[in-house]
């Protein structure tokens, strides 16, 4: 989902938002959001049994599907839904910024 979402937002943000920093700064606002949608998503979806990479029932996102309390999983996975998360949003932002900078390029090109 996050995939998806971000270039699509950060380009939007970047062409409609004039200041480097209000685009950065409503980017991460809207991702934030997003981001806990997404992750309440996956979590309730590994807790359900319900797919996993490729489709595979028996192993979700953070390792075995849970079978009751405390929680058990996989730490290294955890971890790198964190890590590819935080670099997603990191190119969003990099985007973001390169879309606004675009746009002021070709603005000042135009007034010449």
């Amino acid at each position: 989902m996050n995939i998806l979402f971000i270039p699509i937002l950060a380009a939007l943000i970047g062409y409609f938002v004039r200041s480097r920093l209000s685009a950065v700064v409503l980017f991460l606002a809207i991702e934030s959001i997003f981001f806990t949608f997404q992750t309440l998503a996956v979590f309730l979806a590994w807790m359900a049994g319900d797919g996993g990479f490729g489709g595979a029932t028996d192993q979700g996102a953070f390792g075995l599907t849970p079978s009751g309390l405390p929680l058990k999983f996989n730490d290294l996975d955890l971890w790198l839904y964190g890590l590819v998360n935080f670099a997603l949003i990191a190119i969003g932002v990099a985007l973001t910024i390169a879309v606004v900078s675009f746009r002021i390029r070709r603005r000042r090109k135009l007034d010449d």
